[in-house]
C-alpha cells in the first residue's frame, strides 16, 4: 500500500474558448484560432488561443492586430460567453454526479477535494476525471493532483496541455525546488522580477526571507502568502458555494428518445428542488457532434409544480429539435433559474 494522504485534485479544461470553438467549427481544426473581445472587425484583445495560434506566440491580452501579424492565417473568432457556460455547465454537473466535493473556480477550473486516498492510485483517479470530461462534452483537459491546492495548481500547469501529473506528498520539496519563483501561483512574473531586484531568484532564496521582511516588501497578505507558498503550505479547503443561481439536470440518451431522457432529467431536477419556487424554466441540448443548443422561457409567475417544469420543458425541446434538421441528440439537460424564497402554495404541489 502506498501513501495515504489528503490528495486534492485540479481539473482545467485547455484552451477552453478555442477549445469549445473547435466543437462547432471542425474546419477550423489544425489552423491557428484566436477567441477574442473584438471592440471593432480588426481591434480588440485575444481572450483564448489555441496550440497551433500559441505556437506562433499568440497569447491571451494581446491585441488583435499583433496576433494577426505573427500567425498567418489566424482565424479569429468572437467570444460567446453563453455557449461556453453551456459546455462548461455539462462537464461541472457530470464531475459533481462522481465527485461530492467539487468547487467551481472559473468555467473552466474546478478544483476535486479527493479525502484522504492511497496516492498509488491516484494516477488512476485523474485519468478518470480526464475520461468524465472527455464523454461529458468531448473536451480535452490537463489534471494535477496534489496534497492541497497550490500543489494540484502547480502540477496541473506543469502538465499541460492534455496531461495528468501527481504529486506525492514526499515529493512536494523536490517539485517546488524544481518550480520557478514565476511558476508559483500568485507570484508570477511582476512579483519574481521585485524578488530579483532582492537578489532572490529560487525557491531556496525565497525560504531564507523571514515572513517580517516579505510583509515589508509586499505588505501582510501577500507577504504571508508567499512565506508559505514557497514552503508547500496551503491549508484552503475545497468549498462547495450551497447558492446557485441556476440548477440543472444532464442525462445521457442511452438508446432512448430525447423526450424520455427529458422526462428523467426533469425529474430527477425537481427532486433536488425540494420545493423551491423558480420562474424561469430552460432545456440543453448536446448533440452528437458536440454543438449545444439551448432555450429557456420566464414564466408568468413562480411555481414549484413539476407539471409546469416538464410542460415548459417539453415545448422548448420541441422547438429545439425543429431547428436541429435531424441531427442526433447524445445528452439533454433541464434547468431551472429565478430562484423565490419560500415554499409553493398546496395547488402547486396538486
Amino acid at each position: 500500500m502506498g501513501t495515504i494522504s489528503r490528495a486534492i485534485a485540479l481539473v482545467d479544461f485547455d484552451y477552453f474558448f478555442a477549445q469549445c470553438e473547435e466543437l462547432r467549427h471542425p474546419e477550423y481544426r489544425g489552423l491557428p484560432i484566436a477567441v477574442c473581445m473584438l471592440t471593432g472587425p480588426e481591434t480588440g484583445a485575444v481572450a483564448s488561443a489555441n496550440y497551433v495560434a500559441r505556437g506562433f506566440g499568440v497569447k491571451s491580452g494581446m491585441p488583435v492586430s499583433k496576433a494577426k501579424a505573427l500567425a498567418p492565417n489566424l482565424v479569429i473568432l468572437p467570444v460567446d460567453i453563453s455557449y461556453y457556460s453551456q459546455i462548461s455547465s455539462a462537464i461541472m454537473q457530470s464531475i459533481r454526479e462522481r465527485f461530492k466535493k467539487v468547487e467551481q473556480a472559473s468555467i473552466d477550473e474546478a478544483y476535486i477535494d479527493l479525502g484522504e486516498i492511497d496516492y498509488d492510485v491516484a494516477e488512476d483517479i485523474g485519468k478518470e476525471i480526464k475520461n468524465i470530461v472527455k464523454s461529458a462534452a468531448n473536451i480535452r483537459c490537463t489534471v494535477g493532483i496534489g496534497p492541497n491546492k497550490l500543489i494540484a495548481k502547480m502540477a496541473c500547469d506543469r502538465a499541460k496541455p492534455d496531461g495528468l501529473k501527481v504529486v506525492r506528498p514526499d515529493e512536494v520539496e523536490s517539485f517546488l525546488e524544481s518550480s520557478r519563483l514565476d511558476q508559483i501561483p500568485y507570484i508570477g512574473t511582476k512579483t519574481a522580477e521585485r524578488l530579483a531586484s532582492m537578489g532572490i531568484r529560487t525557491v531556496s532564496d525565497a525560504r531564507r526571507l523571514s515572513v517580517d521582511d516579505l510583509i515589508r516588501v509586499f505588505g501582510e497578505k501577500k507577504g504571508i502568502m508567499i512565506f508559505n507558498f514557497v514552503r508547500g503550505i496551503d491549508e484552503r479547503k475545497v468549498e462547495v458555494k450551497k447558492e446557485r443561481k441556476e440548477l440543472e439536470k444532464f442525462v445521457s440518451l442511452k438508446g432512448r428518445s430525447p423526450e424520455e431522457a427529458l422526462e428523467e432529467a426533469a425529474r430527477r431536477l425537481f427532486e433536488r428542488l425540494n420545493g423551491m419556487l423558480f420562474q424561469e424554466v430552460g432545456v440543453i441540448v448536446i448533440f452528437e457532434d458536440f454543438t449545444v443548443r439551448t432555450k429557456s422561457r420566464t414564466l408568468k409567475h413562480a411555481t414549484a409544480s413539476f407539471d409546469e417544469l416538464i410542460s415548459n420543458a417539453r415545448s422548448l425541446l420541441g422547438a429545439i429539435l425543429n431547428e436541429s434538421e435531424g441531427k442526433k441528440v447524445r445528452r439533454v439537460a433541464v434547468k431551472v433559474s429565478r430562484f423565490t424564497k419560500g415554499e409553493g402554495s398546496l395547488l402547486d404541489f396538486i
